[in-house]
């Protein structure tokens, strides 16, 4: 007697590209620990290049793990970096995290403050192809502004968004408040794009990026209290940059959600 032939899951059935949609709405860490441990095709599509344009590691607190999966999952983002170019977010993501291959164009942190100051340091010396830093939430000096300079001769756009912690901690004193103003001015020339959301500057820092940075399009100064335009400040900015959003222009439509901070 004929056995019945045994019937196929309907699921194993499905193409590695609707298995990637479906993966790909897990976080690094679940793909890291457990989607790619199920089966042979999850494994593959897993270390695909395309699951890895962006790394949102903010949900994990434990720092020398976070480093540990947040190596591999960059690793990953860069095997296929020659050929297009990735996008990618390190949020939370601490030192340890630097692209081995120096390929990266576009890196984006956020919710990072005092440990990622030194490992940033040594992540741009290493990232001499970079165009875009982006850091929302996240500390930076004016030696970290000066790395930049150095490493990074492309570096097209420039995001410092502290818009949840406008006004604190913000000196007294005028020149420690155009501090990281002073500092771009003088290192970063080659910008098109500067955001600098709740920046303390001064009028004084403004004229310095003005005069450092001429080839800016746009300039994000939106909560800089700070920043006083008078007649001739305001005619020279209109002329220079074609798009400007000022001090006291609204935030509607900003994005800044650790969450929902995941650009594609």
């Amino acid at each position: 007697m004929n056995q019945p032939m045994e019937k196929i899951p309907p699921w194993l059935e499905l193409g590695e590209d609707i298995w990637a949609n479906i993966l790909h709405r897990l976080g690094a860490i679940e793909i890291l620990e457990t989607a790619q441990k199920v089966c042979t095709t999850w494994r593959l599509i897993c270390k695909d290049p395309s699951m890895w344009r962006v790394i949102n590691m903010w949900d994990m607190f434990d720092d020398r793990r976070q480093r540990k999966l947040c190596r591999h999952a960059v690793d990953r983002s860069q095997e296929r970096e020659a050929r297009c170019t990735k996008h990618l977010a390190l949020v939370r993501s601490g030192k340890g995290c630097t692209p081995s291959s120096g390929k990266l164009k576009r890196l984006r942190i956020a919710g990072c403050s005092f440990m990622i100051r030194v490992g940033l340091v040594e992540a741009v010396q290493k990232l001499p192809l970079l165009e875009e830093l982006n850091l929302t939430h996240t500390a930076i000096t004016t030696v970290g502004i000066e790395a930049l300079g150095r490493s990074c001769p492309q570096l097209k756009s420039f995001v410092l968004n502290n818009s949840l912690d406008m006004g604190s901690g913000h000196s007294d004193k005028e020149d420690e408040r155009n501090e990281k103003a002073l500092a771009i001015a003088k290192n970063l020339p080659t910008l098109h794009h500067l955001q600098l959301i709740g920046n303390s500057m001064t009028n004084k820092g403004l004229e310095a990026i003005l005069d450092g940075c001429p080839h800016l399009v746009s300039l994000d100064l939106r909560l800089c209290e700070y920043i006083s335009l008078n007649e001739v400040l305001s005619s020279r900015i209109s002329e220079q940059i074609k798009d400007v959003k000022y001090p006291n222009e609204s935030l509607a439509g900003l994005r800044f959600s650790f969450e929902a901070y995941i650009w594609g």
